[in-house]
Parts: structure tokens; C-alpha cells; sequence
């Protein structure tokens, strides 16, 4: 009797410890998540220029939002842009990473390392490098246009409304693809090949095998990716700053860029917090929205 009493004391002190321990971290979320987002919130209901006196204007600002054509241009660029990202990042590193998976392939560590190097990169580096590559006075395209006997002066990708949002797309999809090529080895190196091989002994194909056996057995870490990626690729800024800022007329504009320029271009703080919550809010549906359709798929 006196052993059970002793366990339950133990188990007992065991649970006030954990939560002890987590008493530090949820104090900072707190503080640096949950007070910021209500601060946010409060200042996205005012008319305020970060100097003189804050006035409160209620919901006028979402309704100036959604009125506003540069805002929705600035969405549509971003989903334009996510959507480029799973054709040039996440689709090539899925295909990249299955042949790299298979058995009795020499080199795996140097290509898995050589392809994601330019993930660690930062982006005001290669957005710099990318921005000479497509420079149409000098730049690495208009030489190799030129080697054939085209003019490479005539093709100003980053300076041309129709293209430069694939411009930066492109750069954004050769930094990305190696991240997740990385995630999707682990996830291929894990997968039953028995099941393979009793699928190619029915009868099936190379293209079957790897749609019907292979992908469903990481089809969590594709929903993971797929995720990542979108609040990811809502969330990038720096490349789009060091490629275009934004132009040639607001071609580039996206949502993180959008905000930035409102609070501390235009000295509009209200209105700059306002549309940072209209953002989150969209990442959160967003993430709600899609988990609970893929959980609903997999049961």
C-alpha cells in the first residue's frame, strides 16, 4: 500500500515539474505572440502615422483593404507565386529525391548537399546574383540569347510587367526545390520496397509503382510540404526587395512587401496592421481548411 502511494506521489511531482518547466515558454509566447497579435489588432482599428495622435477609425480599414486593386494584386502575385513554387520547387525535389532514394545510387550524400546548398544561401545574396542574371544589358541570359543569334537586350525579364513575377518565381523555385528534395529522401528512405517489387511481380509499371505504392506511403510528408510551403511562400519578402521592390508597376507587389510599404513607406501603421491580419487570418484558414480535408481523406 505504502509502494502505490509512493508511485502516485512520484507521478504526482513528476506533472507539476513538466509543467513548471513549461511555465517559461508559454510566458514568452505570451508576451512575443499572443500580446503582439492583440497589439496588432488595436492598432489595425486606428488612423495612425506612428507620430501624431492615434485616431480611431472601427473597421475602416479593412473596408479601405478590400477595396483597394493593389492589395488584391498583391494576393493574387503571392498565390501566382506559391503556385509557381510547387511547380519549379516542390515538384522537381519530389522527383529528384525518389531517384536519389533508390537502391544502389553512388553519391547520394554529395548531390543531396550540392542541391541544397543554395537553401542556405541568403536571399539578398543569390536575389542579387539573379538580378545580374537577368539584366538585359549584361546579364547571363542575354549573353546566352545573344550566343544565338537573338537579341538579349529585348528580353528585360525583371523589368517587364509580363514576366517578372516568373522571373522571381524561377529564383525562388532553384532555392527551394533542394530543401525539399532533403525531406522527401528522408521520407522515400523510409518506405517498404517489398511493396514495390510485389506490385512490379503483379504487373505494374514504373509509373503505377510510383502513384499508386510509393507516393501514398509519404502522402503525411507531402500534406507537411504542401503546407509549409504556402505560409512560406506567403511569408517571403527579401527577394522580391533586392529583385524589383515591387515593380515595374506593382507586377511584384506581394502581400509581406505590400505591408511593409504601407506601415513604413507610407507612414500608415493602422493600415499596414490591418492588412498583416487579414494575412494571418488567411494562413490560419488556410491551414484549418486543408488538414482537416486531407484528415478526412486518409480516414
Amino acid at each position: 500500500m505504502r509502494k502505490i502511494g509512493f508511485k502516485k506521489s512520484l507521478y504526482r511531482n513528476q506533472i507539476i515539474m513538466g509543467y513548471l518547466l513549461l511555465i517559461p515558454a508559454v510566458a514568452f509566447f505570451i508576451i512575443f505572440f499572443c500580446y503582439s497579435l492583440l497589439q496588432a489588432f488595436h492598432y489595425s482599428t486606428l488612423d495612425w502615422d506612428g507620430v501624431t495622435a492615434a485616431t480611431y477609425v472601427g473597421l475602416q480599414n479593412y473596408v479601405e483593404l478590400f477595396t483597394d486593386p493593389v492589395f488584391w494584386k498583391a494576393f493574387i502575385n503571392n498565390v501566382c507565386y506559391t503556385i509557381g513554387i510547387l511547380i519549379f520547387g516542390v515538384a522537381p525535389g519530389l522527383l529528384l529525391a525518389y531517384i536519389l532514394s533508390r537502391p544502389g545510387i553512388k553519391g547520394r550524400t554529395l548531390f543531396r548537399s550540392v542541391y541544397f546548398f543554395p537553401r542556405i544561401i541568403s536571399a539578398v545574396v543569390y536575389g542579387a546574383v539573379w538580378k545580374w542574371i537577368y539584366d538585359p544589358r549584361m546579364g547571363l541570359v542575354s549573353k546566352i540569347i545573344d550566343l544565338f543569334g537573338g537579341n538579349g537586350s529585348d528580353f528585360a525579364i525583371t523589368g517587364n510587367v509580363k514576366t517578372a513575377m516568373l522571373g522571381i518565381t524561377i529564383t525562388g523555385g532553384w532555392t527551394y526545390f533542394g530543401f525539399c528534395m532533403v525531406i522527401f529522401i528522408a521520407a522515400f528512405m523510409g518506405t517498404d520496397l517489398e511493396l514495390e517489387e510485389a506490385a512490379k511481380l503483379d504487373g505494374a509499371n514504373s509509373r503505377q509503382v510510383f502513384f499508386e505504392v510509393t507516393l501514398p506511403q509519404i502522402k503525411s510528408v507531402i500534406n507537411m510540404v504542401l503546407v509549409y510551403t504556402v505560409i512560406d511562400c506567403f511569408k517571403v519578402y527579401d527577394l522580391v526587395l533586392v529583385m524589383t521592390s515591387g515593380g515595374p508597376n506593382d507586377a511584384t507587389q506581394i502581400m509581406t512587401y505590400y505591408i511593409y510599404k504601407q506601415a513604413f513607406s507610407f507612414n500608415k501603421f493602422g493600415y499596414g496592421s490591418a492588412a498583416a491580419i487579414i494575412l494571418g487570418i488567411f494562413m490560419v484558414l488556410f491551414t484549418v481548411i486543408f488538414n482537416k480535408t486531407i484528415g478526412k481523406e486518409d480516414n
